[in-house]
């Protein structure tokens, strides 16, 4: 395994991706999900969805989805190795 499939699967792992999106999104609870306007589209039916016991998120009206990692190379719009 890479260096980089290394720091990735341990940021994964490790990182909050609720305290992550919450520097981009207002999230709401709702039952066992946070959910909030996604930050990738136009919404306003606060279909953004993060699992916190999953350390997932997903947006039921654009398809994103991922863990801390894609949500970063989404949010700042680069690629993988770039994330710092």
């Amino acid at each position: 395994m890479s260096s980089i499939n290394t720091n990735v699967s341990s940021v994964q792992i490790n990182a909050d991706l609720v305290k992550i999106v919450s520097g981009y999104v207002l999230l709401q609870e709702s039952r066992n999900v946070l959910k909030g306007n996604c930050p990738f589209h136009q919404d306003n039916a606060a279909s953004f969805m993060v699992a916190p016991a999953k350390n997932i998120f997903k947006c039921f009206g654009c398809g994103k989805e991922g863990g801390p990692v894609e949500f970063m190379v989404l949010i700042k719009n680069r690629n993988i190795t770039k994330i710092q």
